[in-house]
């Protein structure tokens, strides 16, 4: 006799998968893939959804293992709905194509190092509700200090709230959530074999012998002293989207920010021009301006940072698939 799942028929060869996922499987395997849901009570688990093809619906993730700074994808297929929560964040799982859906979550540079859980709810295309439990364990960054002197008459106009009402205003566009536009790998904004790194996300920073605090949100990207200058060099879009803002800042000076989806924005500050405008669609690699000295700047380079779900993350890790990604 075929089995029967709420109303629904199945092929009797899932009768088995059943009978064994009563006893509670494994929740991931060392590749991040989900082996079964996480049991709520014993010998009874909360059994995945099946796909259109009769496969039991399942999350996977691209490491189990992340640095401060570094960040999660989430994909699950033969899913309808869900969401994803780690670090005290969540994230709904959006359409992200090909009959899948994804989140990514970034992880912050203060967030605490050891494990943590990865819980994923979903549910399923006949309307089950599936909740997997990921044993993920977050790595410490040790972060490098940069001394910083600020030439006179440089940064003497800024004051603590008009630096204050910049941030606060990133932070309400970087936690906007919209439509996965993103897609394949991410790109450098610049060529990085030609202009070198000359600033690293998370370093802290002394200005003028203060005192060394914060997490620098970006990665500075500059001119060799034998190469090429950084200033006019066009700068590109990390991957595909829609510019959110295209203007000029207190801090950062001239910026673009592209809403790539998904929760997922890149930032590209200090501009010399701009080439874009608030609300234009572009593609991956499409040029956003020119990089400069504009803002609170000591010389021409490029800020770009990058922003998951809410939280500045290293740019740079999306570059080296280092997170599985």
């Amino acid at each position: 006799m075929a089995a029967r799942r709420t109303g629904r028929w199945v092929f009797p060869v899932l009768a088995a998968f059943f009978a064994l996922s009563s006893f509670g499987l494994p929740a991931v395997d060392s590749h991040g893939e989900v082996g079964a849901a996480a049991t709520d009570t014993p010998g009874t688990a909360v059994l995945a959804g099946l796909a259109l093809d009769g496969l039991p619906a399942h999350p996977s993730v691209s490491t189990t293992q992340v640095y401060q700074g570094g960040a999660v994808r989430i994909s699950v297929a033969a899913a309808a709905t869900g969401s994803v929560t780690m670090l005290g964040r969540t994230a709904a799982l959006l359409d992200g194509g090909q009959g899948t859906l994804v989140a990514i979550l970034g992880v912050g540079t203060e967030d605490a190092v050891g494990p943590t859980p990865l819980r994923v709810d979903i549910v399923d295309r006949w309307g089950e509700a599936a909740r997997f439990d990921v044993a993920v364990e977050v790595l410490q960054t040790q972060w490098t200090v940069d001394y910083i002197v600020l030439p006179p008459g440089v940064g003497g106009g800024l004051t603590a709230e008009i630096i204050q009402a910049e941030e606060d205003r990133l932070r309400a566009i970087y936690s906007g959530v919209t439509a996965v536009r993103w897609e394949g790998i991410w790109v450098a904004p610049v060529d990085l074999g030609l202009f070198p790194i000359s600033g690293y996300f998370g370093e802290q920073r002394s200005f003028n012998g203060g005192p060394v605090s914060g997490h620098h949100g970006g990665t500075d990207i500059g001119s060799r002293a034998a190469g090429p200058s950084i200033e006019g060099a066009a700068v590109a879009a990390t991957n595909a989207g829609v510019v959110v803002l295209a203007e000029e800042m207190a801090v950062r000076g001239n910026m673009v920010i592209v809403d790539h989806g998904g929760g997922v924005f890149s930032g590209y500050a200090h501009l010399q021009q701009l080439a874009v405008v608030a609300g234009q669609p572009v593609g991956k690699g499409q040029v956003l301006g020119h990089a400069g000295t504009t803002g609170l700047s000591t010389g021409p380079h490029l800020h770009w940072e990058l922003a998951a779900g809410g939280v500045l993350v290293d740019g740079l890790r999306w570059l080296d698939g280092t997170q599985g990604f």
